[in-house]
């Protein structure tokens, strides 16, 4: 006998799904980072793009390039 009311699933938390694009990128971040010369740029670029969603030219350029007035 169950006792299910049927709610449950609608209750319970989504799992989080990566959209393709996010995967794809987030593969790309994943070499850049074995790159030793990209090991620095790589982690703010990804945070740049895929936590903070921004693709704006100004925040891109600000995360490869820190030091640039």
């Amino acid at each position: 006998m169950s006792t299910s009311t049927g709610h449950e699933a609608s209750e319970l938390p989504h799992p989080k799904v990566k959209s393709v694009s996010a995967t794809i990128l987030g593969e790309f971040f994943d070499t850049l980072a074995k790159d030793e010369m990209l090991t620095d740029i790589a982690p703010k670029l990804r945070k740049t793009v895929l936590d903070d969603g921004i693709f704006a030219e100004p925040a891109i350029r600000t995360a490869l390039f820190p030091d640039a007035p």
